[in-house]
Parts: C-alpha cells; sequence; structure tokens
C-alpha cells in the first residue's frame, strides 16, 4: 500500500482524506490516493473523529494527520493532547466559556491560585468529603442561613455576636462552664422551671426594691 502510494505522490507531499479508522492516536484515512495508516500531530490538538475531513502529510517516517478540516456541526469537539497540556497567555487574559455549561472533571487534584478569585452564581451546590478552610479573615453577608448537623464544635479565642432577636429551642440539656458569666436584661429576666437549683461555695445576694418569695 504504501508503495503504491509513493507512487503516487512525491514526497513529502500533503493532501486531503477522509478519516475512517480510529485507534487512539492512530487513524486511517482514505484519500484519493488510497487508504493508508496516519498518526495524529502533535500540533493537531482538535481529535479527529470517524467522517472527518483532514489534512494529511505524507513522508519518509509515515503520514501524519495536521489537522482538521470539516467535520459534522452536530459532532462534539475534543482539544486532547499526550502528557501535559497548558494554555498561557503571556499578556492578557484567558476565557473559558460554554453557552450549555463548563465541567471540570479529574480523579486527581484541581489547583486554583491567584491573587484575587471571585465567583457569581445564581445558585451554587457543593459536594465536600472533607473541607479545611485556612484563611486571615471571613465575611460573609447573607440574607438566611440554614445548617443541619450531626455535631458543631467551634474553638475560638473571642466570640461576639450582636442580634436583634435570638431563639433557642434545646429539646435535652444544655450546659455552661465559664469562669465568670454575667447576665444582664435591661426590662425583666424570667426564669421558669419545674425545680431551680442556685448553688454557691461562698456569698449568694439578693437585691432589688421589692423582693417576693412564695
Amino acid at each position: 500500500m504504501r508503495d503504491n502510494l509513493a507512487r503516487k505522490l512525491a514526497w513529502p507531499a500533503q493532501e486531503v482524506a477522509i478519516v475512517v479508522g480510529v485507534s487512539g492516536r492512530s487513524l486511517r484515512v482514505r484519500s484519493s490516493s488510497g487508504e493508508v495508516e496516519a498518526r495524529r500531530a502533535a500540533s493537531c490538538l482538535l481529535e479527529p473523529a470517524l467522517g472527518d475531513e483532514v489534512l494529511v502529510a505524507h513522508h519518509e517516517r509515515g503520514s501524519h494527520v495536521l489537522a482538521v478540516l470539516e467535520r459534522d456541526d452536530a459532532a462534539p469537539a475534543r482539544l486532547s493532547a499526550e502528557g501535559d497540556l497548558e494554555i498561557a497567555a503571556a499578556s492578557g487574559r484567558v476565557s473559558v466559556s460554554g453557552r450549555d455549561g463548563v465541567d471540570v472533571i479529574t480523579p486527581a487534584e484541581a489547583t486554583i491560585a491567584a491573587g484575587s478569585a471571585r465567583l457569581s452564581a445564581a445558585r451554587a451546590e457543593a459536594v465536600v468529603g472533607v473541607l479545611s478552610l485556612l484563611g486571615d479573615s471571613l465575611t460573609a453577608k447573607v440574607d438566611r442561613i440554614k445548617t443541619v448537623a450531626q455535631s458543631v464544635e467551634t474553638v475560638a479565642e473571642r466570640l461576639v455576636q450582636r442580634l436583634d432577636r435570638a431563639y433557642r429551642f434545646i429539646a435535652r440539656s444544655e450546659t455552661v462552664r465559664a469562669e465568670y458569666l454575667e447576665l444582664e436584661a435591661r426590662a425583666a429576666f424570667h426564669v421558669k422551671a419545674e425545680t431551680t437549683l442556685v448553688n454557691s461555695g461562698g456569698l449568694t445576694k439578693i437585691d432589688g426594691s421589692q423582693i417576693h418569695l412564695g
């Protein structure tokens, strides 16, 4: 087959052919001069598919598909390369856009490193097995937060909360242990329980303009 092709073409030569077979980076192409096995050139990042019209270069070491010239408009386009692939702009920006969506998929690690990052979406969902967040400052401005968890643990040097109204509904028990505990109410302080115990190792003081017991 190659000898027949050599008689028809003066090497090196280029011609247009149709992809009739695909096996990895090995392709089988058919042209007016016959069928040959060809390899996808390293510069041909668009992965050829069956039925594509391609530009083929023939030379002493074989044949290579240089580019995909035409394909069915409805067929998907796939950019692929053997080994690592880097897309870089010496100056300016790099944009990736898709009318129907953009997917980033890898079984290994995905890294985003930037001086500043921004995420803007009408709706976002994150499913993470284990999440670790390390940073100097966190600011969140939202209308509503709902958290459903089996266990929540917060460790902090200082905790300050400023609320207009606060409601806590605890089904079983609540325990507070502190070296110094102060509760202050401007209008009223109401404690209601079936049993109330107040224990102190030292002084217990009740002070008020009126005190009613019983």
